[in-house]
């Protein structure tokens, strides 16, 4: 028998627009690794590409 728990930190991010874009996912173990992950992309030279949503939009389902 096994009781487990499973957590895990996910970031999803869209590139491109809502018909056409890129649905990127990543896990992570920890929540410190998922936000550096998030740091990251807003940063990344595709400068303005990427932006924060609030937090009650859901993530994008994937095609």
């Amino acid at each position: 028998m096994w009781l487990v728990r499973e957590v895990r930190w996910k970031v999803t991010a869209r590139a491109g627009d809502s018909e056409t874009g890129r649905v990127l996912r990543w896990e992570f173990d920890t929540e410190d690794e998922a936000l550096a992950m998030v740091k990251r992309l807003l940063a990344a030279d595709a400068g303005g590409q990427w932006r924060k949503q609030s937090g009650d939009s859901q993530p994008p389902q994937q095609a």
